[in-house]
Order: structure tokens, then sequence, then C-alpha cells
């Protein structure tokens, strides 16, 4: 049986898997979907990945449009914004 469980706007899907338990994070109103594809051995193993995972996914939305910001008003070139994004995500391990 699949349990739901909400972290702030997120909805997170945790999935039985044969050898634990798996996540869908999801956004109703984005129609937006992440998932990791990995399978944690305990269902609390997975849902504090599943929670990693969407804070991960707000900071790089935050970050994004922070930096089209900064880069409308001038302050960055687009090559220093593509070049910090890309930075910032291989540090967080989602770019």
């Amino acid at each position: 049986m699949d349990a739901r469980k909400s972290y702030y706007a997120w909805f997170i899907d945790l999935v039985p898997e044969t050898a634990g338990y798996s996540f869908k994070c999801w956004l109703p109103e984005r129609n937006s979907l992440v998932s990791d594809r990995t399978v944690y051995p305990s269902f609390d193993a997975a849902l504090i990945a599943a929670k990693e995972r969407a804070d991960l996914e707000v900071a790089s939305w935050a970050l994004s449009h922070f930096l089209n910001y900064v880069q409308a008003k001038g302050t960055i070139s687009a090559e220093e914004r593509e070049s910090l994004a890309a930075s910032v995500m291989e540090v967080a391990g989602i770019g």
C-alpha cells in the first residue's frame, strides 16, 4: 500500500518495493513530479530522502528566479548566470 504524506506544498508518495521504499514528490498546482528512483531500506529513510529532494527542488527554483532577476537588472551576464546556476546545481547534486 502506498503512503501519502504532505510536506509544505508537496505531496510525497512512499511506494513499497521488494527491498524497501521509493518516493515520488509532486506539486499538484504545478503538475511537477520528482523522484530519484532509488529504493531505500525503510519507510523512514525514503521519507527523509523525499523531504531532502523537495527542499532541493524549492532551492533550485528560488535560485533560478533570483538569477533571472539579477540578470534582468544587468547585475550579471547571461554567461555568469548559467555558470552560477550550474555550479550550485552540481554541488547540490541535482544538476
